[in-house]
């Protein structure tokens, strides 16, 4: 099993509990998507603006990733393909584009910010979605979702990724912060709460089919973001470097022929 075939089953809510409770007993196939999504998430959380490099491949492989995964569901929906090449599909084809969109993301800086950006604002527009705004169908289905779910995403992660190439550093805790919170909560489902009640799988589950969104195992950890959210900007803010250190920030790693991005002479 993988925790990304609630895609693929587009199931009902008494196969969504059997999906949660036999994940929860294969703990080994999703160790180590667990273990990625919180690792990866902390480290965006609570040190995003200082790592810089290493945020900006995350996000330009977070966006590549989850465009890729929708379109790649929605090719397999209409092919007649097994469950077990549609589950191998489902999972290298968004990686390897995924792998591929971080990649960019470091030769682009331009690209970067607006990924960083981008991913920021889907990701608040995702947990607004999950607490209060799935209850504001629109009745239009795209991509085996409803369209209220991309609207939510997209009228914030334009809006984050426009300024996020404006202004950049001074937005990259927040930004960051924003994906790590919203990354770290089916991270720790699938690592550690799954362990105490499989029930909180649930927010593990994208499609519309989850039936489980008004549970307390769905909003209950949902809710959690804005807590994430603020502890990551202070731990960031608070940790950001003192101006004698400035000329070791990470945005060195982006160099414009002898000359970095912010005019340093590159080493």
């Amino acid at each position: 099993m993988t925790p990304l075939l609630p895609y693929l089953l587009h199931f009902n809510a008494t196969a969504t509990e059997e999906w949660a409770k036999s994940e929860a007993d294969a703990f080994g196939s999703a160790l180590a998507v667990g273990i990625l999504l919180t690792v990866g998430s902390a480290l965006l959380l609570f040190a995003g603006a200082r790592l810089t490099k290493l945020a900006l491949f995350l996000c330009g492989a977070v966006v590549a990733f989850a465009a890729t995964l929708l379109v790649t569901d929605a090719v397999l929906s209409l092919t007649s393909a097994t469950p077990t090449a549609a589950c191998i599909t489902l999972i290298a084809v968004p990686a390897l584009v995924g792998l591929l969109g971080g990649l960019l993301a470091l030769r682009f800086l331009t690209m970067a910010f607006a990924c960083a950006g981008f991913a920021a604002g889907a990701a608040l527009g995702q947990a607004l979605y999950v607490l209060i705004l799935h209850r504001a169908p629109t009745g239009v289905v795209l991509l085996h979702h409803d369209l209220t779910y991309f609207l939510c995403l997209l009228v914030l992660a334009v809006p984050g990724s426009i300024l996020m190439v404006r202004h950049k550093e001074a937005l990259m805790a927040i930004a960051t912060a924003a994906v790590g919170a919203v990354g770290l909560v089916p991270g720790l489902a699938i690592l550690l709460l799954s362990r105490i009640d499989a029930r909180f799988l649930w927010v593990t589950d994208p499609s519309d089919a989850n039936e489980h969104r008004a549970s307390p195992f769905v909003y209950g950890q949902v809710l959690a973001v804005p807590l994430y959210f603020v502890l990551g900007v202070a731990v960031q803010r608070r940790s950001k470097p003192k101006k004698r250190d400035e000329q070791v920030q990470p945005y060195i790693v982006y160099q414009d022929g002898a000359h970095n991005r912010y005019g340093s002479s590159a080493a």
